[in-house]
């Protein structure tokens, strides 16, 4: 398991090249560049991005196209299923994962991404209750309008 997630990190440092700037659609809104933070999760204990989770990717990258991709922070979260370690590694994989499909889109380089996780870090009240919903992870975007499209 740990050697995954150390090649899945050297893959994503690899990776870590410059894109073009995209070129704005004809319909282009300089407006629409503005912060985006959705959610996107995951079945118990998986880590692979799903068919609803990806066109949720697919539908903020199309609202941001021709837009500055200022910042873009992922935080992989995981459930009290598993061990401490595992569920570390798991929300480690998750954040990693949707960073890797968002890269693919121009203009959204590897330089602005902020890959974190919690594991299960508050999946557990202090009373012992379980917290439902921790199979996510939390995708916050920065984004403005290009120079030449705010004048």
């Amino acid at each position: 398991m740990k050697a995954k997630l150390v090649s899945v990190m050297a893959l994503l440092a690899l990776g870590a090249c410059a894109t073009s700037e995209p070129a704005a659609p004809a319909n282009f809104d300089p407006s629409a560049c503005y912060e985006r933070s959705f959610e996107i999760y995951f079945e118990s204990q998986e880590d692979q991005l799903n068919a609803p989770a990806r066109e949720a990717i697919d539908t903020v990258q199309r609202q941001l196209r021709g837009c500055r991709i200022d910042s873009v922070r992922v935080l992989g979260l995981a459930g009290a299923a598993g061990g401490p370690q595992e569920n570390f590694d798991l929300s480690a994989r998750r954040a990693l994962y949707i960073a890797q499909y968002m890269e693919r889109e121009p203009g959204w380089s590897r330089d602005n991404f902020q890959t974190l996780a919690a594991g299960e870090a508050g999946a557990v009240t202090a009373d012992g209750a379980i917290q439902p919903m921790r199979r996510v992870a939390r995708i916050n975007v920065q984004a403005s309008a290009p120079a030449a499209a705010a004048n």
